[in-house]
């Protein structure tokens, strides 16, 4: 993914339309300032809580597990003084709703040893590699680059700490904000967002995510029985921290208390059949489950589940054999193509 990053290349900053926000605005709106109003779903990584963890190694190791990968990793550092394991500090990403039919997102990285020329000169001998060329094209006081015939992929920077990358047009409509542009043309005006971030975020999570349901979406749960009781889910958050063995809690937010404990209901229900499950007894999976539990409040809902460290250790052990047989073509359920 870092590699991918690096051949788009971009970078963004808050100034001037990423200023800090009012006391009364949300914290929150300080991340979503960089991106367009559209979005709807935020993720955020904290990279210095990650390797803080003592499922560091392990977590670095699940990204570099082939031999291509590691070689394709020393090579990018070697090339640029990047190292994205080390010098990351947080990652966040942004897509509004229909993204999966408009390709639009947005990506804000923050890190050390970022090297502009080293970086640009590097995409550059990569692009022409395959054939293609690297673009410059200027955008108010910024520059945007791209891939020759991939203009809807490109990214900008602006300081050595802080690269974006937008797709779908964001990457234009990112610029602008970076540079002033409008405050109604950004997400951090969207406060229902905003708090919800703030709520997921507020947790010690290297990991958290926020979505703003689209009403699409809850009609399509709706029309199936079995999602019924979600059909009315409105906000949706979830946080990861990997401080001591794995901590998750998923967040939601319904339409009335009745549909917060009829779900909530639900979920503790399927954990329970889960448990009884002949396939999920035979792999071993049921004391995983022994640290899930939902509960209801209000009109909200929150399930929490809680791994031991040698629970999350054999669970990257399983992902790291699935990868292999997935590189191999072998994985239950994937075939060559």
């Amino acid at each position: 993914m870092w590699v991918c990053a690096a051949l788009a290349l971009g970078g963004a900053a808050c100034r001037g339309g990423c200023a800090g926000p009012p006391r009364d605005v949300p914290a929150a709106a300080g991340r979503l300032a960089p991106f367009p109003v559209e979005a709807r779903v935020v993720a955020a990584f904290d990279f210095a809580k990650l390797r803080a963890s003592p499922l560091a190694d392990a977590l670095a190791q699940l990204g570099t597990d082939s031999q291509a990968d590691k070689e394709t990793i020393a090579a990018f550092t070697r090339r640029t003084g990047f190292d994205p394991w080390r010098d990351t500090d947080s990652l966040v990403v942004a897509f509004p709703e229909d993204a999966r039919t408009g390709g639009q997102f947005g990506l804000v990285l923050r890190a050390r040893n970022l090297d502009q020329k080293r970086l640009v000169a590097y995409a550059r001998e990569q692009a022409a590699q395959q054939g293609g060329d690297l673009l410059a094209i200027p955008r108010g006081h910024r520059t945007l680059w791209s891939r020759k015939g991939e203009p809807d992929l490109a990214g900008f920077f602006i300081d050595d700490r802080t690269f974006a990358i937008g797709a779908g047009g964001w990457a234009e409509r990112m610029a602008d904000l970076s540079q002033g542009g409008a405050p109604s043309g950004s997400a951090a005006t969207n406060l229902d967002l905003a708090r919800l971030c703030d709520r997921v975020a507020g947790t010690p999570a290297a990991i958290w995510a926020a979505a703003l349901i689209p009403e699409g979406t809850r009609r399509q749960l709706q029309a199936e029985p079995r999602f019924h009781s979600a059909a009315s889910i409105s906000h949706l958050g979830a946080a990861l921290d990997l401080a001591h063995g794995l901590s998750a809690t998923l967040l939601g937010d319904l339409g009335s208390a009745a549909d917060a404990q009829a779900l909530a209901a639900q979920i503790t229900g399927s954990v329970r059949d889960a448990k009884k499950n002949p396939e999920v007894l035979m792999l071993g999976l049921g004391p995983y489950l022994d640290g899930v539990a939902a509960e209801a409040s209000g009109a909200s809902f929150t399930v929490r589940a809680t791994l031991a460290d040698a629970q999350v250790r054999d669970l990257l052990a399983r992902a790291s054999a699935y990868l292999k047989l997935a590189r191999a073509g072998q994985a239950p359920g994937l075939h060559r193509p």
